[in-house]
């Protein structure tokens, strides 16, 4: 069975205006054995302005869980407060963003059902700071 502590786990960092923090935690990919259903990543946006854009999954939809730090949402066009203990789910094919508003990290558990690749990830990644 998978363990990892994630404090012992590389990220990747994405530069402004998407400045956030990103963790493939698991994954196909990661634990090709044991996980086959599901990729998990830890996304941390940055204080005062760090986000995402707004983006779909064609092939996943996106399961966020707000751990810590507060932001603003946008899903499906309609927006919501962020802060620990929310959680926001976009369908597979849906546009949404999120934001970090305060002055301490929002941190974020994703998971994506059916599993997205590690390759599909970096290239959303790589896409916004283009």
């Amino acid at each position: 069975m998978p363990f990892v502590d994630i404090n012992q786990l590389k990220s990747v960092k994405v530069s402004k205006p998407f400045e956030r923090e990103l963790k493939i935690v698991m994954s196909p990919e990661t634990h090709p054995d044991e996980v086959k259903d599901f990729t998990l990543l830890f996304s941390t946006l940055a204080p005062n302005g760090g986000c995402t854009d707004f983006h779909k999954h064609d092939a996943s939809g996106e399961l966020m869980v707000f751990i810590s730090g507060i932001g603003k949402g946008w899903l499906d066009g309609v927006e919501h407060e962020l802060r620990a203990g929310t959680a926001m789910y976009a369908p597979l094919g849906v546009e949404h963003k999120t934001m970090n508003t305060g002055d301490e990290p929002l941190v974020i558990v994703c998971v994506f059902v059916p599993p997205a690749s590690a390759d599909y990830i970096r290239a959303q990644m790589k896409a916004a700071e283009a």
